[in-house]
């Protein structure tokens, strides 16, 4: 299953402009209309499903409208993306093919985005996801090396290494998937999973290290054992890991992608603010929690944003729905989940996806979903105050839509 694990997200070309118009004394400055605010990802999936090629493009506005690849630019295969600022890291795609570097873009705030430097990442490393803890310093998980590297992303040199292999359980990679920091401290979930890309049956548990940013020292390694929750966020999508109002952590857990009844638990795990260990009276495995407007159950969570007072927009897998090409078979549904009232409910309007089209954002007042359905294919705006839902993709792709970041 990689391309269930690997596919973070991408990159491109932006252009932006400014146009200075004199209404008044003040000078305003008003926008061009030829600004391009939005960036945009799509992927055109081979036959197999698990390979193909991937594009970016900017485009000026989150208005109805018809995409092709025309003016993209070609990226690596569901190749990552991360955002900070005016400045945009690409990651490489998964496996042997493709350059294997991180590329960092800068970003002009006018109609530009400018190729500024470039950090060599080893061979296969499986370098999905970043995060900064300042200017002068990240950190980007190598999940096949069972590593973090440390570096300075202003220069894009290389400054240490984090090695974890010592964490792992049943071979020597702890597979360290999304991070988040909080309070000084770098939390590190690790997948744990084994040469079929699935954690262990028979070890159904959640492990995280934590480090001291300050030292780049592992303080310890914290397991939550009572729920059987497994296989802590994915290696490429950052809010799967997030913090609510409290600053309480909540880690989303995969399970076995509702394709292993073995690994059929899915949910969340807690480490409440100002701790260091998990709170396993906060667990919650969603996997037997009728979903509102269905009769199914949830096989997996695979991707999750959360919106505020302990609601999330979220995709989930239906098991019964997955048929011999889990690569092409629309077995993903958008969900509203209620932490707090402890229900799932099914977003009516938005088509059931593939496994590639799992993206989750807000923009502005809406949530957006990216859809690759059975006869419609982009994105899709969700308001959770009224519960609309766009009358079809407001953008529609060529494609997969699976990334979207707006500079407005």
């Amino acid at each position: 299953m990689k391309a269930k694990f690997l596919s973070a997200l991408l990159m491109c070309t932006f252009f932006t402009g400014l146009c200075l118009t004199s209404c008044d004394n003040n000078d305003d400055p008003q926008p061009d209309k030829n600004d391009k605010k939005i960036l945009i990802e799509t992927t055109i999936k081979n036959p197999d499903g698990s390979s193909g090629s991937s594009y970016i493009q900017l485009i000026p506005d989150f208005s109805k409208q018809t995409l092709d690849n025309k003016n993209s630019i070609q990226v690596g295969f569901d190749a990552g993306i991360k955002v900070y600022g005016n400045e945009v890291y690409v990651f490489p795609e998964y496996g042997k093919d493709g350059t294997q570097e991180l590329v960092k873009y800068t970003y002009d705030g006018s109609r530009s985005l400018t190729k500024t430097a470039t950090l060599s990442l080893p061979p296969m490393s499986g370098t999905f996801n970043m995060v900064k803890a300042s200017k002068e310093k990240a950190y980007a998980s190598m999940y096949n090396l069972g590593k973090i590297l440390i570096f300075n992303p202003e220069k894009m040199t290389k400054t240490g290494e984090i090695d974890l292999t010592t964490y792992a359980a049943g071979d020597n990679n702890p597979d360290p998937a999304y991070m988040l920091i909080r309070d000084g401290l770098l939390y590190i979930s690790l997948n744990q999973v084994g040469s079929n890309w699935m954690p262990s049956p028979d070890r159904k548990q959640v492990d995280v290290v934590i480090v001291d940013i300050t030292t780049d020292q592992v303080i310890k390694v914290i397991s939550e054992t009572k729920s059987n929750l497994t296989f802590p966020t994915r290696p490429f999508l950052e809010n799967m890991i997030f913090t609510d109002e409290k600053n309480d952590i909540y880690i989303a857990c995969v399970g076995g992608f509702g394709m292993d009844p073995r690994l059929s638990e899915t949910g969340f795990v807690c480490i409440r603010s100002g701790k260091t260990e998990f709170d396993e009276s906060a667990s919650w495995d969603i996997s037997q929690v009728t979903i509102e407007g269905t009769s199914y159950k949830t096989g997996s969570l695979t991707n999750c944003k959360y919106i505020g007072n302990g609601k999330l927009c979220s995709f989930v897998t239906i098991p019964e729905l997955i048929n011999d090409n889990p690569y092409s078979a629309k077995y993903s549904m958008a969900v509203a989940i209620d932490m707090k009232a402890k229900t799932v409910k099914k977003i009516e309007g938005i088509p059931l996806s593939d496994g590639h089209s799992i993206f989750i954002e807000t923009y502005k007042n809406q949530v957006i979903f990216g859809v690759y359905g059975d006869k419609q294919a982009g994105f899709f705006t969700y308001n959770p105050v009224n519960g609309e839902v766009s009358e079809g993709p407001v953008v529609s792709t060529a494609g997969n839509p699976i990334y979207m970041h707006s500079f407005e």
